[in-house]
């Protein structure tokens, strides 16, 4: 069986990221890959894995003005181009790991079973419908993206979502050195650090991340903060300048860091005390799964598809979204007591270990695929 991916970004996202681990998970289960993907970082790094990669146009969604008419040109442009591929490649089954990818495979040809990786809870519901009727399976990776998509679809096209919760490379997270990490990234040795990964967009929620920063350091003047992220397509300078002000206001100038590139995340988490993850509305949180196969303790939103991978005070902390007063209060507990950090922290690793690997997505995917190939 061959089963064609389409991405039309080539940055390495947390989406990328899933698909590239994917890749590598799915032929032990008799499932051959290739991927139609603009050229960049995840085109070259499915090519050093061996697995066959056609290059398209990228695609960078918008929603209005010339923006939406740029959108449209890339559209039709990576349309044309999967179309080729399509007839080169003949695929079994066609996989859209996203809703721009699903836009871009439009010109399926009738017969070959599509599959639509819904990775995001703010799509355009005229989109997300009109996706819906024409794909076979609909992956929702959190039971609140299901929630969103029944809540958005037609009854109908309920019988085709399937909920196959993210996975990551267990492998490559294990608990680290934190001395090492601390030295490699000029961050103190002794005092507590504790940290948030994300790309500097605004639901994120950097500024609940400062906001708590700042409480914390009332009662752990010791503390350090570190925030490793980027703009990653250049769209968020506004939001960027407002946060390095509020860290200014804040005056936490001398004990935040900013980390812009870390190529993996593994080399930066041992250096945390403590992971903070206070994003808004997460569609999953794979850092939050990283983190705490690390054995790092995480304290996050409640929001999202968070609860899928944190039970509150058995394996991380929950909090209210957007009570920067509650994290830092939960944070605090983690820092103050040791014991309970690494207990929390244990029991992260063993719940990530048996529930969210590469290769149980991979099976569930698999499964998937034959069911409609058989039916």
């Amino acid at each position: 069986m061959k089963v064609l991916f389409v991405e039309t970004v080539s940055e390495m996202g947390g989406a990328q990221q899933s698909l590239y681990e994917l890749c590598a998970a799915l032929p032990p289960f008799g499932v051959e890959v290739a991927v139609a993907v603009p050229w960049g970082p995840l085109h070259d790094a499915l090519r050093s894995a061996g697995v066959s990669v056609y290059p398209i146009p990228p695609v960078r969604a918008k929603r209005r003005g010339l923006g939406l008419a740029v959108t449209l040109v890339q559209l039709a442009r990576a349309s044309w181009q999967t179309s080729r591929i399509i007839r080169a490649c003949k695929p079994d089954i066609v996989h859209a790991n996203s809703m721009a990818s699903a836009l871009a495979a439009v010109a399926v040809p009738s017969g070959i079973p599509r599959f639509l990786h819904v990775r995001d809870l703010r799509l355009p519901a005229f989109a997300l419908k009109a996706a819906a009727r024409r794909h076979t399976r609909i992956i929702a990776i959190s039971t609140a993206l299901d929630a969103y998509l029944r809540n958005t679809l037609a009854p109908p096209c309920h019988e085709k979502i399937r909920i196959i919760r993210n996975g990551i490379d267990t492998a490559r997270f294990t608990p680290g050195d934190t001395a090492a990490a601390r030295k490699r990234f000029a961050l103190p040795e002794d005092a507590p650090v504790i940290g948030m990964i994300a790309h500097l967009i605004p639901w994120k929620r950097h500024d609940l991340f400062l906001a708590a920063a700042e409480k914390i350091r009332a009662k752990h003047p010791a503390a350090h903060f570190v925030i490793v992220g980027r703009d990653l397509f250049g769209e968020h300078g506004a939001w960027v300048k407002q946060l390095h002000r509020q860290a200014g206001d804040a005056g936490l100038q001398d004990v935040l860091h900013w980390v812009r590139d870390v190529d993996q995340t593994e080399s930066i988490l041992p250096a945390f005390d403590v992971l903070a993850h206070p994003a808004r509305h997460e569609p999953f949180g794979r850092v939050v799964c990283e983190a705490m196969t690390m054995r790092v303790p995480v304290v996050a939103a409640d929001s999202g598809g968070i609860p899928d991978i944190i039970t509150d005070g058995v394996n991380g902390f929950l909090v209210a979204e957007g009570d920067a007063g509650r994290f830092a209060e939960r944070v605090g507990a983690l820092l103050d007591n040791p014991g309970l950090a690494q207990t929390l922290a244990g029991a992260a690793r063993e719940h990530v270990l048996r529930n969210f690997t590469k290769e149980r997505v991979a099976s569930q995917l698999a499964t998937e695929y034959y069911s409609v190939l058989t039916r």
